[in-house]
């Protein structure tokens, strides 16, 4: 029985349970990047990846349907992954003149 985009029943359900798990072990693994400081700055990218996942999930669906979506969501996304990543290099550069102010203070002390 054809239930959505020419699916039945059973392909959307196994797609939904797979994207779940992906979704928990996906949880798992920036949990663990992030308490090492490994997504420091591109966490936006890794969103990225996840959405991506999902994407292609979407895809085997409907191509059409995850194309357009792919198109959608690079154009809203695209301009915050930018500027998530202009505001990473924006902090660290502030940081890095922080610490060169506090090594300038501390010899002139």
């Amino acid at each position: 029985m054809d239930f959505l985009f020419g699916q039945d029943l059973g392909t959307i359900t196994a797609i939904f349970l797979a994207l779940c798990l992906f979704g928990i072990g996906y949880n798992a693994l920036i949990s663990w990047m992030s308490r090492r400081g490994y997504t420091e700055g591109y966490l936006s990218l890794l969103v990225a990846f996840g959405v991506m996942v999902t994407l292609g999930a979407v895809s085997i669906l409907s191509i059409q349907a995850g194309m357009l979506a792919l198109l959608m969501f690079a154009a809203s996304g695209t301009p915050m992954i930018a500027g998530s990543i202009f505001r990473h290099m924006c902090d660290r550069e502030n940081s890095q003149k922080a610490l060169v102010n506090e090594v300038k203070d501390d010899k002139a002390a």
